[in-house]
């Protein structure tokens, strides 16, 4: 008796589409090293968050805690000085809230401290001409300020072409405290102080502590990662009899 068609079998066959399997063998490395590189970013901004949630909770450091320590990443500091307005530092390409503008920053002598510290007072908006800068209200005398020590982690710097300042305001396009003191010509703390909205001289502050969350590299990962296996699912079904198999018949 001949067996019903549906019911027939048919022996898995492997049979290679070579280009197509070339593009696969190129394209799976890719997409498993995107998915470990967006789990290592995920790792890396974890342990920038855990460092700014542990140094926000300690108290707030002064100028005699300031010199010997070590580890002050986001570290609340109260700060009493001068600010220089005669050498203000602009810090372009600045965007908050999808808008254009700028990070305003100036050098405080800090009583009771030999070194300079770099202040940045806030974000402000730019203006449609490139030639305008904007005006900044001078904070005279010595004054107290609050806010969060923070050390440029890298990242991208706009090569701005500046080695030497010949009129300030200085429009540039990174900083450091490094940098500031190729600027100013002067020693400055490893660390800037970002002020906090309600101390004197802050503009608009609310500084984020990470551009992009863990959770996200995460769910990125995550993608990567079901496109490799999506790709190798449908290599398997291009270089085989899969797709041509027959299917049982619906009653």
């Amino acid at each position: 008796m001949k067996p019903e068609p549906h019911l027939s079998t048919q022996r898995f066959r492997w049979q290679p589409n070579k280009k197509l399997l070339l593009v696969s063998l190129c394209l799976l490395p890719l997409l498993v090293l995107l998915g470990f590189w967006q789990l290592d970013r995920a790792e890396q901004k974890q342990r920038i968050v855990d460092q700014y949630n542990a140094n926000q909770q300690a108290a707030p450091v002064g100028v005699s805690d300031i010199l010997g320590a070590t580890n002050l990443q986001y570290r609340s500091a109260w700060l009493r000085g001068n600010l220089d307005a005669s050498r203000r530092v602009i810090l372009d390409n600045r965007v908050k809230n999808g808008r254009p503008g700028y990070e305003i920053l100036e050098a405080m002598a800090v009583v009771g401290l030999e070194v300079k510290v770099l202040v940045n007072r806030g974000w402000v908006p730019a203006s449609l001409d490139r030639n305008q800068l904007p005006e900044i209200a001078d904070l005279n005398g010595v004054v107290q300020l609050r806010g969060a020590l923070y050390q440029t982690l890298g990242g991208y710097r706009l090569d701005d072409g500046i080695s030497l300042v010949s009129q300030w305001p200085a429009r540039v396009g990174w900083i450091s405290a490094a940098r500031a003191e190729e600027l100013f010509g002067e020693t400055f703390l490893p660390y800037q102080l970002r002020l906090d909205q309600d101390s004197p001289g802050a503009l608009h502050t609310g500084w984020a502590t990470v551009s992009v969350q863990p959770a996200k590299h995460t769910g990125y990962a995550v993608q990567w990662f079901v496109m490799a296996l999506v790709l190798v699912i449908m290599t398997i079904i291009a270089n085989s009899n899969l797709a041509d198999r027959p299917k049982s018949p619906k009653y």
